[in-house]
């Protein structure tokens, strides 16, 4: 922008310069040659013109651009806030925040992934598979992510039976 500039006050000093030759000559031939002259500086000046409009045009996209991600990021880092880096019991690395919805107060889990990609997006549980190794499966709606979350109640159970065992008592 400061090359269209610089372009467009050095064609104005020229035509400046020209009007100085037509009040000063002295013949018509001078004048009209004079005169030739100042209209195509006039035309260049007139292009600079467009050019340095171009420009600012330009300029004022890039600003626009620059603040719409700006305010893509303010409103990530407002969405996000609260949610931290949380270890399911299936070894799953998740970000969760507590929240209270109808007066009950629940962890929400939103997938790594898409978090990374500044998107929350809110693990929900399987469909076609609810349960894998004994955990519950979730997903994430926006990039099929599976997740597993925690332990089946039967998986559980199987687990305080296994303690029991090992632990040389007897279950009747």
């Amino acid at each position: 922008m400061i090359a269209e500039l610089s372009a467009a006050m050095t064609a104005i000093k020229e035509t400046a310069g020209l009007v100085k030759v037509i009040h000063n000559a002295k013949t018509d031939t001078e004048v009209k040659a004079a005169t030739i002259e100042l209209q195509n500086k006039l035309i260049t000046l007139q292009a600079e013109c467009f050019n340095l409009g171009d420009a600012i045009r330009h300029r004022d996209e890039e600003a626009a651009h620059f603040k719409a991600k700006i305010a893509k990021f303010e409103d990530f880092k407002s969405d996000s806030k609260g949610y931290v880096l949380h270890r399911t019991e299936g070894e799953t690395l998740v970000y969760s925040k507590q929240v209270v919805v109808d007066d009950l107060e629940m962890m929400v889990h939103a997938c790594p992934h898409c978090y990374q990609q500044k998107k929350i997006s809110m693990l929900q549980p399987g469909i076609e598979k609810s349960v894998k190794g004994g955990y519950w499966v979730y997903f994430c709606p926006c990039c099929n992510s599976q997740f597993k979350m925690d332990k089946t109640p039967a998986a559980n159970a199987t687990q305080v039976r296994t303690q029991r065992f090992t632990s040389g008592g007897r279950i009747w």
